[in-house]
């Protein structure tokens, strides 16, 4: 699977978010359905290689199988 890399985090916002993750409620279904009329491709991609997903600070966050987090969308 297509991963970008550009949007993985540093290591002190991967603990952050590992910290945050731990208590808060899954939110890839809702990011993928989000996405899935204004960038179909984007939304079927994160179904396909995320395990889970988080919303922190305005971002959504997904972590993939090897425990890494990536910024996926954020709104400002």
């Amino acid at each position: 699977m297509l991963q970008q890399t550009e949007n993985f985090v540093s290591r002190d916002l991967q603990s952050t978010l590992d910290q945050i993750a731990s208590g808060a409620k899954d939110r890839k279904d809702e990011i993928v359905d989000l996405l899935s009329s204004e960038q179909p491709k984007k939304s079927r991609q994160i179904d396909a290689v995320f395990d889970r997903c988080i919303w922190w600070e305005g971002c959504y966050y997904c972590q993939d199988e090897q425990g890494q987090w990536q910024r996926v969308k954020c709104f400002m």
